[in-house]
């Protein structure tokens, strides 16, 4: 493991407050002038977020947890070396490092996955954060752990349904919690795409709920 690393702690508040991008721009100079100590605050902020978000791309939870470290070591990284102009928001820049290193993973799926270690293998790590523990802060009873699971199960697999262009868009906009503007900065596309591709999405999910309720009624 990476030595003389600075910790990544547990969330200490909720996960979805609303991020101020300021505040997140100014964390990042801070880094740039080598005051590390806040950004524990991005860490908190964006984590569950993004393991959310990778997590339904790349299903593994091992390979997923391995991925939203590295996102964040690379974000991490780049703020060190002032590599952080201020165009665009510093959760949409997470989140297209995210996107990326989701998509580079699955195209080279034969290969060894990315993980911190292959991440970071010869470059300097001096400071960098640890490994980045991805478990939520608080321990659930096993009856609300199962409910979740079956929650997110079949929210899972409504998204599986959907095209992969309106499964980006619904899922960084309802998993990753960008605004769509974000979301089509992610992904390369113009706003009002975004738009149409989230509404589809979201109407194939609502129809796909309907004939849910209706199997059940019958049942």
């Amino acid at each position: 493991m990476i030595g003389d690393t600075m910790d990544l702690p547990e969330t200490k508040h909720p996960p979805d407050q609303p991020p101020t991008a300021v505040e997140d721009a100014e964390i990042l100079a801070e880094i740039a002038r080598g005051d590390l100590r806040r950004f524990d605050t991005l860490v908190d902020r964006y984590k569950c977020r993004l393991m959310s978000y990778i997590g339904h791309r790349v299903p593994d939870r091992h390979h997923a947890e391995d991925l939203t470290q590295a996102s964040f070591l690379r974000l991490f990284r780049a703020a060190r070396s002032g590599g952080y102009s201020g165009q665009a928001s510093v959760s949409t820049w997470l989140f297209t490092i995210a996107d990326n290193c989701a998509t580079d993973y699955l195209r080279a799926s034969g290969r060894r996955p990315l993980t911190l270690e292959t991440d970071t293998a010869g470059g300097n790590t001096d400071a960098s954060p640890r490994r980045l523990d991805c478990r939520p802060s608080a321990v659930l009873d096993p009856a609300e752990a199962a409910a979740r699971r079956e929650s997110q199960s079949r929210a899972e697999a409504l998204l599986d349904c959907l095209p992969d262009a309106q499964r980006r868009v619904v899922a960084l906009k309802v998993l990753g919690g960008l605004t769509l503007a974000e979301v089509a900065a992610v992904v390369g596309c113009p706003l009002g795409t975004a738009k149409s591709r989230l509404l589809y999405g979201l109407r194939k999910i609502e129809a796909s709920l309907a004939c849910m309720g209706r199997h059940d009624h019958e049942r």
